[in-house]
């Protein structure tokens, strides 16, 4: 059975949350507008350092930006030559599926052997569980294949084993408890689609509204399941003012696990004590047996008003290189957005686009970009694309146009 001939998509008629600068604004609207509503009784009172930092954070990555588009514009660094329609290689790809699941399930038995139920057995009774975060080895690598399964399902023709896999993975990640991970699955799969489908922009942003919905249904329901108190949890531990107790369940996870990473990283723009550069952001990029704690996790960040372990994507390179960190990570984002927006980059490598996509849709929680589990899929996107994509010309006579080996060879003959 031979793959089905895609058209790239024009990066044009990309809806906006696949545009990488339009997503940044977007990311710092959520931040900004979900930060002035103030839910939690610890949030930061002074708006001015909210907007002093997203005023670093935009002429940095413009900057980057500007730069990039410069230099590809000067050099004429124009995409190689690749034609506007593609085909898989189905019996790598299916080989690809295999040993990802294959690897997948061994290490989940492997954990059940050594750790006893999942998360998730704790959470459906009163069976005694570790917690989510404590539970298992070799999460890395078996995070990553369930990512790159998920995505790379759209590829595989026959329905049912693209419907298999696309139930596997979400599967994967409910016994396992693990929201960030699953949320960041869905838009990237959510990608995937919208820069692959031959849809209009309605049928999209109707899929990208589903997508959005079931999202919050779903860090709704392994938000209560994490803890027996439920939401009872929630209002106590992210200190929601009492004025926003009769909001919905839903809500509050979504506005709180927005507002509080930016709120904590105010704080700590605030009031950590700076002392001299350092490279913990380069932590997360190891293996878990050789990743050290980072000294945020081990330190007084300067308030008990920091509530949770996560402060945005700025805030490791922040207690890093103070300022500069700041600045240097909204300048690799902005090089990065103007790379996927360079001629056809964007559609055309549309697995690796949906990764980095993924990382900026939520920058407003934590730095994904330099996380090992992230760039193990980076990796596989970019390996898939490479070498498990066959171009195609887009008109059939193309086709009878013969390459200059093809003539070197018939000269020879001749």
């Amino acid at each position: 059975m031979q793959s089905p001939i895609w058209n790239i998509r024009n990066p044009q008629n990309a809806p906006i949350y696949c545009s990488p600068v339009h997503l940044f604004f977007l990311e710092w609207a959520l931040m900004l507008g979900t930060f002035w509503l103030r839910i939690s009784y610890s949030s930061f009172p002074d708006f001015s350092v909210a907007l002093f930092l997203f005023s670093i954070a935009t002429l940095s990555f413009l900057f980057g930006y500007v730069t990039l588009r410069w230099l590809h514009g000067t050099n004429q660094c124009s995409p190689c030559g690749l034609g506007k329609s593609y085909r898989v290689k189905l019996k790598g790809l299916r080989r690809l599926h295999l040993g990802g699941v294959a690897l997948i399930l061994t290490i989940m038995v492997m954990n059940l052997r050594l750790y006893g139920l999942p998360p998730i057995f704790g959470a459906l009774g009163s069976i005694d569980t570790p917690d989510y975060q404590e539970y298992g080895s070799l999460r890395q690598p078996m995070f990553a294949a369930i990512l790159i399964v998920f995505i790379s399902a759209p590829l595989e023709p026959a329905v049912w084993r693209r419907w298999a896999l696309y139930l596997f993975s979400p599967i994967c990640f409910l016994i396992y408890g693990s929201r960030g991970y699953l949320l960041i699955m869905l838009f990237q799969a959510l990608a995937v689609f919208s820069l692959r489908t031959k849809k209009s922009k309605t049928f999209i942003y109707g899929a990208a509204a589903s997508t959005l919905i079931s999202a919050i249904f779903l860090s709704d329901l392994i938000g209560n399941s994490r803890n027996s108190l439920g939401v009872e949890a929630l209002l106590g531990f992210l200190q929601i003012r009492s004025r926003y107790y009769d909001w919905p369940a839903a809500y509050l996870w979504v506005i709180s696990y927005i507002s509080t990473p930016f709120s904590n990283m105010c704080w700590i723009v605030r009031v950590f004590p700076y002392e001299h550069p350092t490279f913990q952001f380069l932590y997360s990029a190891l293996p878990g047996f050789l990743s050290p704690v980072s000294p945020a996790q081990i330190t007084d960040l300067g308030s008990e008003k920091i509530i949770d372990g996560v402060h945005t994507y700025m805030a490791k390179y922040y207690m890093d290189f103070w300022y500069f960190g700041i600045v240097a990570i909204n300048y690799v984002w902005g090089l990065i957005a103007a790379a996927m927006t360079a001629g056809d980059r964007l559609t055309r490598n549309y697995l690796l686009s949906s990764v980095l996509l993924g990382c900026m849709a939520f920058m407003f929680f934590s730095d994904f970009l330099t996380i090992l589990i992230i760039m193990m899929e980076m990796f596989a996107a970019w390996c898939i694309q490479r070498y498990l994509t066959i171009t195609v010309p887009t008109h059939p006579e193309f086709a009878l146009v013969p390459s200059k080996a093809e003539i070197t060879q018939e000269m020879q003959i001749g």
